[in-house]
């Protein structure tokens, strides 16, 4: 996936709606995975960059020059969301010559009141 804004904003959108059709409601946060590829030499210091900016590193494949780093963090899954935490991880791996491979994440149905005897609401 490109690291281009524009880009980035036009997939949020198509995944943003692809999900409100599966039923998810965009608004509840959730944990959202994420993975990106960076030159080997820069793994260490992309974990950190997004361990300040809030996410969890969940795992590190070290390849021969490139390394995947998958990270998560609960977030809203809206277009407004979505696009202000894609601006936070491109800022990161822009900087360390790496690559964006998006996020996902289980769909969120919107919560409801079930108290038994009181109508769903």
């Amino acid at each position: 996936m490109s690291s281009d804004l524009a880009a980035q904003h036009e997939a949020n959108v198509a995944l943003v709606a692809q999900r409100v059709a599966m039923g998810d409601d965009p608004t509840v946060p959730r944990p959202l995975d994420h993975l990106v590829r960076v030159p080997r030499r820069h793994a260490d210091a992309v974990q950190a960059d997004l361990v300040a900016a809030g996410f969890r590193v969940d795992g590190v494949r070290r390849g021969l020059r490139r390394s995947s780093v998958e990270f998560s963090r609960i977030d809203a899954a809206d277009v407004a969301t979505a696009d202000a935490f894609t601006r936070e991880v491109l800022d990161v791996v822009d900087r360390y010559g790496g690559e964006y491979d998006g996020w996902a994440g289980f769909l969120a149905a919107t919560p409801t009141d079930d108290r038994p005897g009181q109508p769903p609401t």
